[in-house]
């Protein structure tokens, strides 16, 4: 959390609960290895805000009193453990109600800094993509049918693409029909309508923290109030700060990701997404997922989403196809559930759907046999990508470098202490025509510039790895230069 964060706290209040708490631990009534009471106690403690409570407990972990352990709290350190290089995250805080404003400006910064550099954008490269199969099928499709050029589609998409991916939702342990299935331009028209189903402007939606970019845009073109939810980079969203927002707000639906966000590109364990749907479903607030980079997955199975724990149809699942088959395409869909026929009325008055022969190509290619197998060589290709990667960052980065766990996706989230000012790297980074995203772009809390979102769904060149090192040589000085330390690269581990 940075001063900014903290603007509305009374002055150095956080100072003043960090040194009672840090006197406590050196006079052992908080011994090594004690959990430290959770926020919500140290706020009733010190009649406190959560802003300073969290503020006070990130002083004590940047001065090594405490470490934060994943959905645990935070405890207070063994004597002699140190932080590995590159391997530790940093603990979620309590959400906090943002007013969205100027978004549409810092997209525009977005792109015209990060551009389509392979470090920068959020993309997999076109080389990994089934293109040539893809061309004959819709080449064989035109020539079959040439009325397909002109022929609108169906109301809900193609029957025989509906088919399949109602076929493969076994996949996602689901069970859909064809019916609920909508065919859209992509996820974020998908997201785009469901919003304008459960919501209206100045509702208040809530996401987590960081977030995609493009959400974030997407929320402040529609008017929405936004509340963003603390999530963790390696295990996805905090449900309880997600339950103390749904005590404490009035949020209307909820926008959110379990299985490799960007940008950190974390993963909820089963359990999480189970209670986030109950939890959910128990206050009525709808779930819009957004499930596009579930299937680049690295183990030996596919993470189940969200909605294959609704049981009441509360859920309303948004996938992006393009993702998966190249982003030309752009084709998406909604499993739509007991929204169905709003749905169709509310995407038939938004937009034309898809081109009728991209989804009737993406449906031969499926029927073919050949998408399962093209998946599974997309995902160990992806996976000793992402194993080069992180071991260039892990080595040319410096020692204090934090990196998410990287269980899937194509996303490496990387987090430099704080008080270092990522948008200053990227400064000096475009000097050397090098991009990245700076963590400052994927929330409006300030919580985050110290980090930065590398993509690594491109395959490792020594050129890339090139660039790493230089950016992680930047990395290093300008650590030294905020700490006033000598600069101090990490080593593989």
């Amino acid at each position: 959390m940075t001063d900014a964060a903290s603007q509305d706290d009374p002055p150095h209040r956080y100072q003043v609960l960090a040194d009672d708490l840090a006197q406590r631990i050196e006079r052992g009534l908080l011994k090594p290895g004690n959990r430290v009471p959770s926020v919500r106690e140290l706020c009733r403690i010190y009649t406190a805000s959560p802003a300073t409570v969290i503020h006070a407990l990130h002083l004590l972990e940047d001065s090594g009193l405490v470490e934060a352990r994943p959905r645990s709290g935070f405890f207070v350190r063994r004597l002699g453990k140190k932080l590995g290089a590159a391997q530790q995250c940093a603990a979620p805080s309590l959400p906090q109600p943002i007013e969205l404003d100027e978004h549409h400006r810092l997209a525009s910064e977005f792109r015209h800094n990060v551009g389509d550099d392979s470090l920068g954008r959020a993309r997999v490269d076109p080389d990994f993509y089934p293109c040539v199969a893809l061309q004959k099928l819709m080449t064989q499709i035109a020539r079959r049918d040439p009325h397909t050029l002109a022929n609108p589609p169906p109301v809900g998409g193609d029957l025989r693409l509906r088919a399949q991916l109602a076929r493969r939702s076994v996949h996602l342990g689901c069970d859909w029909q064809p019916e609920e299935i909508m065919v859209t331009h992509g996820d974020t028209q998908a997201i785009a309508t469901c919003l304008r189903l459960v919501a209206q402007p100045g509702d208040v939606i809530a996401i987590q923290s960081p977030s995609n970019i493009a959400l974030l845009n997407l929320l402040e073109t529609m008017h929405m109030r936004v509340l963003e939810i603390p999530s963790h980079p390696c295990d996805g969203l905090s449900v309880d700060a997600l339950e103390f927002a749904l005590k404490h707000e009035k949020i209307t639906a909820c926008v959110l990701s379990a299985n490799f966000p960007t940008p950190t590109g974390s993963l909820m364990s089963d359990a999480a997404k189970q209670r986030t749907v109950n939890l959910l479903a128990e206050h009525h607030v709808p779930l819009i997922e957004e499930d596009s980079l579930g299937d680049f997955y690295f183990g030996n199975r596919r993470p189940p989403p969200f909605k294959s724990f609704d049981r009441g149809g509360n859920v309303l699942y948004c996938a992006d196809l393009s993702t998966l088959l190249g982003i030309g395409l752009s084709l998406g869909f909604v499993v739509t559930g007991r929204y169905r026929l709003t749905f169709e009325q509310a995407q038939f008055t938004a937009s034309e759907p898809p081109p009728l022969l991209f989804q009737q190509t993406v449906a031969a290619f499926m029927e073919s046999g050949q998408f399962e197998p093209y998946l599974r060589r997309l995902r160990n290709t992806l996976a000793d990508t992402a194993a080069a990667y992180r071991c260039a960052v892990a080595e040319h980065f410096p020692s204090e470098a934090r990196m998410t766990c990287a269980e899937g996706g194509f996303l490496l989230w990387v987090e430099l202490p704080r008080g270092v000012d990522t948008s200053e790297l990227q400064r000096r980074a475009l000097a050397h025509d090098i991009r990245f995203a700076p963590g400052r772009f994927f929330s409006h809390e300030r919580s985050f510039e110290n980090c930065l979102r590398l993509n690594a769904g491109f395959a490792f060149t020594p050129a890339i790895e090139a660039a790493i090192a230089t950016l992680g040589r930047l990395a290093t000085e300008l650590c030294a230069e905020t700490s006033g330390r000598p600069a101090v690269r990490a080593t593989v581990q």
